[in-house]
């Protein structure tokens, strides 16, 4: 195992989520799923669980994967776009135009209370909040971590990643290329999620958080209180 940089070059923008910084364990952790999903694993996730193909990690009971967060290289403001759940508008507004008829009818309005030219769907609050929403992305030219690790197998095994972050399915954080090389800064590591009593290295400042040492980042049951780098 070495100290290794990881740059991921991107031609598509990327989904801003800031409650979940993505992780480079995560990611490798997805690939690894889904090659023991294509080799016809029945618990692939559980297989993801091992990464000690690929890379080091601390030791004692609250050990982390050597594996930073990503740090991206932004080549844009972040922009905003509003987006609707995929499935028919037509449908939708069918539908609700349905379960309103005969609310609240008058000579004018013998359908009910929703106007059709008029109709606006409040995205904070009712029943209609998730079928539109506001989400904020932003170009970048270059993601990169840092991790300890296998380079060959690294290398190998990146070569199925084909975005980063969410909304993939609609292409956000395709890339272009991956490249996996060597790296004098062995530290750089520690730009990640640490255990609250794990040292912290020199120019690296961090705030308490209730956060996750391992993936999956996103399940609450497994947070803890950690240390989380300040970026």
């Amino acid at each position: 195992m070495q100290a290794l940089k990881v740059t991921f070059n991107l031609s598509s923008p990327l989904f801003i989520d800031s409650e979940y910084p993505i992780h480079m364990d995560a990611i490798i952790a997805s690939a690894v799923c889904m090659m023991a999903e294509s080799m016809g694993s029945v618990n692939a996730w559980a297989d993801a669980d091992d990464l000690s193909g690929y890379l080091d990690k601390t030791s004692g009971d609250k050990w982390v994967w050597k594996a930073s967060r990503l740090i991206f290289t932004p080549a844009s403001g972040i922009q905003f776009m509003n987006q609707t759940r995929k499935s028919d508008p037509d449908r939708f507004f069918e539908d609700l135009g349905n379960y309103w008829a005969g609310r609240n009818p008058t000579a004018e309005n013998p359908i009910g209370s929703i106007r059709p030219e008029t109709f606006k769907i409040n995205t904070a609050s009712g029943q209609q909040r998730g079928y539109q929403s506001l989400i904020a992305y932003q170009w970048v030219s270059k993601a990169e971590a840092w991790v300890v690790g296998d380079k060959e197998a690294l290398q190998d095994l990146l070569t199925s990643i084909t975005h980063v972050g969410k909304a993939t399915r609609n292409d956000f954080g395709r890339l272009t290329s991956i490249t996996v090389e060597e790296s004098d800064e062995a530290d750089k590591w520690m730009l990640r999620n640490l255990p609250i009593e794990m040292a912290s290295p020199d120019g690296i400042e961090y705030a308490k958080v209730n956060g996750c040492l391992r993936a999956p980042y996103w399940k609450d049951i497994n947070r803890i209180c950690v240390k989380e780098p300040i970026i």
